[in-house]
């Protein structure tokens, strides 16, 4: 069987580090990536950005799956991209439109069968968020609390946090454990991508990924783990 490889980005300065590894684990130059982005509009703008450290590797074969103008995205049409792809990657943005899109069904189940299978699949500051078996979105109004609702469940007993340095998101990550009650949270800075292999944390490429846990959610006494050692199959 397969190993599962996830690949959890904290912002766009890690693409470029991560793409050896992630191409390498899609099947290299031949590997068909389907990128899963938050609307078209963003996609045309940023579209650059995202592919370039794929196509100076050697990739061909990569599509978009997009909403079209009003949000609503073709089901029909992204599971047909989706069950030929030997790797996903979702990207970042908005994290309530990226969970609405990807992780509802059936789109939700069209992933996690992909991953099982063995498939690699990445995720990018809200794309790495969703990813885990439950997550907390931020309330669209100020006055509505956080909600926590199911995530695309590739990543169980955590949750995530990306541009975890930048934003200084420790009193965020450590919310969102005690709102979940999950003992474990993964806090990632914006160049760095921490791995999962067998859904077991093995390494981080680029900088530093710190691992908090907590054994009492009333009291919200937690440790943070600089856990940045560098996952073994770097390039």
């Amino acid at each position: 069987m397969s190993r599962r490889r996830l690949f959890l980005l904290g912002g766009m300065a890690a693409v470029d580090r991560f793409a050896p590894a992630f191409m390498a684990a899609a099947g290299g130059p031949e590997a068909a990536i389907a990128l899963l982005m938050q609307d078209a509009q963003g996609w045309g703008k940023h579209k650059d950005e995202y592919l370039r450290s794929f196509v100076l590797r050697g990739a061909t074969n990569l599509f978009a799956i997009t909403p079209d103008g009003r949000g609503l995205l073709d089901v029909d049409e992204a599971l047909a991209k989706l069950h030929p792809a030997s790797g996903i990657f979702i990207g970042g943005g908005h994290t309530p439109t990226y969970h609405r899109l990807y992780a509802t069904e059936p789109i939700r189940s069209a992933i996690r069968e992909r991953y099982y299978s063995g498939i690699p699949v990445a995720g990018l500051s809200a794309g790495a968020i969703i990813t885990t078996q439950v997550c907390v979105l931020d309330p669209e109004r100020s006055n509505e609390a956080p909600q926590v609702v199911d995530g695309l469940g590739l990543l169980k007993g955590a949750v995530v946090e990306a541009h975890f340095a930048e934003r200084n998101a420790l009193p965020d990550l450590v919310s969102a454990m005690a709102t979940t009650r999950t003992s474990i949270g993964w806090g990632i800075d914006e160049s760095a991508c921490a791995v999962f292999e067998d859904e077991a944390y093995c390494g981080a490429i680029g900088e530093s990924v710190y691992k908090i846990t907590t054994e009492c959610f009333d009291s919200l006494t937690y440790e943070v783990v600089d856990c940045s050692m560098s996952f073994p199959d770097q390039v």
